[in-house]
């Protein structure tokens, strides 16, 4: 009855997932239908409690980008690893770069990896992505536990209104010791950012 179970599960996990490479499935994507923009000069924020990690992750994500054609900057240029930097101080710096999205991307738990990506609040609005969401997991990301997948969250902000335009949920193997697995999820994630018009 309990392997039953499962793979009926894994079924129907298999119905709704897009493979991003080998290692990665993206379990879901939303888009905001009214953003008609098209970012060309990004801050990205890995959000990782490993400072190493997320130096090296934001770094290669801005030469992909780069290779793309596409401007980018490491967020640990805008808030380090091992300082306090208040919200306003850091968007301000962020739009004084001329930087017109911001990208993070942080772990998630399973079971909001299961779900729909909800529809952001509106500015105004209640909600929990309402306004300049990007920051609210800057000093709290959470740790994988040992030998678990990684669900990862990818969302992309407008920069001048702060509102969420695009976002993606994923599962992924992450070996820290094979950065090649870093690599291609940073690529299939550009991939689909570009398939879905948020890049050039």
């Amino acid at each position: 009855m309990r392997i039953g179970v499962i793979l009926l599960v894994l079924i129907g996990f298999c119905i709704m997932r897009t493979d991003l490479n080998a290692q990665t499935v993206l379990t879901d994507v939303w888009k905001d239908k009214e953003y008609q923009g098209t970012a060309s000069d990004i801050s990205v924020f890995w959000l990782a409690q490993d400072r190493a990690r997320r130096i090296q992750s934001e770094a290669e994500f801005v030469r992909q980008l780069k290779a793309r054609g596409v401007a980018g900057m490491p967020g640990y240029v805008i808030i380090p690893p091992d300082k306090m930097v208040e919200k306003e101080a850091a968007l301000e710096k962020i739009r004084s770069l001329g930087t017109d999205a911001i990208l993070t991307i942080r772990l998630i738990d399973k079971l909001t990896a299961r779900t729909n990506i909800p529809e952001p609040a509106k500015k105004g609005q209640a909600g929990p992505s309402a306004g300049t969401g990007f920051y609210e997991y800057i000093y709290g990301p959470i740790t994988i536990p040992e030998g678990e997948p990684a669900y990862l969250e990818t969302l992309l902000f407008d920069a001048k209104t702060g509102q969420r335009v695009w976002a993606a949920r994923s599962v992924t193997m992450i070996d820290a010791a094979d950065n090649r697995i870093v690599i291609d999820f940073i690529g299939g994630i550009i991939e689909r950012l570009a398939a879905d018009r948020m890049i050039k």
